[in-house]
């Protein structure tokens, strides 16, 4: 084990101060398209309507500024814009960059930051301390050593990631050829009646499926969330890819003594209201879930599709949405998505659908498995490698 030497992050970086007017949808960042638990970017939903914003380069460090314990770090990988909330890191020359970036991502970075942080319901760091954080002063070999075995590790998950991109958009044609284009097997010989093929038919969501809606163990029983037994998801949880992943569980006992219901697997999980609202995901085990979700299951007896079900909503999300209430905004509710029309198409046509769209999921849900694996490997090498408790061999 060798002893590190320690150096204030202001003696090997600067925080950027530079101004562009070259603001587009695909290299803006803010702190919304920030993704959390560093998972870098995605694109931005809308523009800022000013003439300048903050400028980053290729190689610096994109860093949240607001509720760091969300831990939204970025490694620019091309030149761009960003709002007043990111702070632009930019490595000397005597540091390596993507070293750099690593030193930021470790946990103990985003504990100092949130100890630092000022405020309550929105804490922002302090730029003033986050340049005080310790940053190992190593010889520049060693350094890109370092960050050469984390990228490995990163460099396989942004190719599962892709995959998984791939995948996703494979099962998202087929639905729309075979039912929005209504181009399925054997659908030349078919006739058609109002627009849809002979046979099927426009029936309710409350027909097709049983709803429920999830409740909240009380967290003054803090025994209900250790050591849990079912997944707990909640509403944040729940990002339109197809297998949804959460990070807490409960136990038995807080199913007992509270409203959350145990539903089963293949369930589609749906957000009712708040900043996901509209937001779905199929759990892939028994789960439980918050008081914001609605929970679907095809009726036994209509034997209906829940993959079916999963891209209807996603497609017409906007409009769904749209028919809620509430006066800040929109929110959805069991009564309002059982009275939702969908076309039921006929049962030889929906099986082999599910069957296909089943085999998309399995290969995204094994996806998502070696991406956790490897990111709990990452994130628990970072740390040793930051420390010198793991010996880097030359």
């Amino acid at each position: 084990m060798k002893i590190w030497k320690y150096k204030r992050l202001s003696e090997c970086s600067n925080f950027v101060s530079e101004r562009t007017s070259n603001i587009a949808i695909d290299n803006y960042i803010s702190t919304e398209n920030m993704i959390e638990n560093r998972g870098g970017v995605k694109e931005a939903a809308a523009l800022p309507d000013v003439k300048s914003t903050s400028a980053y380069r290729p190689n610096d460090i994109l860093l949240s500024n607001i509720r760091p314990y969300f831990c939204k770090i970025w490694f620019a990988d091309k030149k761009g814009s960003c709002s007043n909330d990111v702070l632009v890191v930019r490595a000397k020359k005597e540091i390596d960059s993507k070293f750099l970036y690593y030193v930021l991502s470790d946990q103990n970075f985003f504990n100092w930051d949130s100890m630092t942080s000022k405020g309550t319901k929105m804490p922002r760091g302090t730029p003033n301390a986050i340049m005080k954080y310790s940053v190992p002063a190593i010889p520049l070999p060693t350094q890109q050593k370092i960050a050469s075995i984390l990228s490995a590790y990163d460099n396989l998950i942004q190719n599962y990631k892709k995959q998984i991109d791939a995948l996703q958009t494979a099962a998202s044609e087929l639905y729309k050829e075979w039912f929005v284009r209504f181009r399925f097997p054997g659908y030349q010989n078919v006739e058609f009646e109002n627009g849809i093929p002979k046979g099927w038919k426009v029936e309710r969501i409350g027909t097709l499926y049983d709803s429920t809606s999830g409740g909240t163990p009380s967290r003054e029983h803090e025994e209900y969330f250790q050591n849990g037994t079912y997944p707990w998801i909640k509403t944040g949880e729940l990002k339109d890819c197809p297998i949804i992943e959460t990070e807490e569980s409960i136990t038995d006992e807080a199913i007992k003594h509270s409203s959350a219901k145990l539903f089963e697997k293949d369930s589609l999980i749906i957000a009712m209201y708040g900043a996901t609202i509209g937001q779905l995901g199929i759990n892939k085990m028994k789960a439980t879930c918050n008081q914001a979700c609605c929970v679907l299951r095809p009726k036994k007896e209509k034997a209906f599709g829940i993959y079916y079900l999963f891209h209807f909503f996603k497609e017409n999300r906007e409009f769904i949405i749209g028919l809620g209430n509430g006066a800040a905004q929109q929110n959805l509710s069991q009564v309002l998505i059982n009275k939702l029309k969908i076309v039921n198409p006929n049962k030889e046509i929906l099986e082999i659908f599910e069957e296909k769209e089943s085999m998309f999921f399995e290969k995204v849900y094994h996806l998502q498995q070696q991406i956790t694996n490897l990111t709990q490997q990452r994130d628990l090498l970072l740390p040793r490698l930051m420390s010198g408790k793991l010996e880097v061999k030359k």
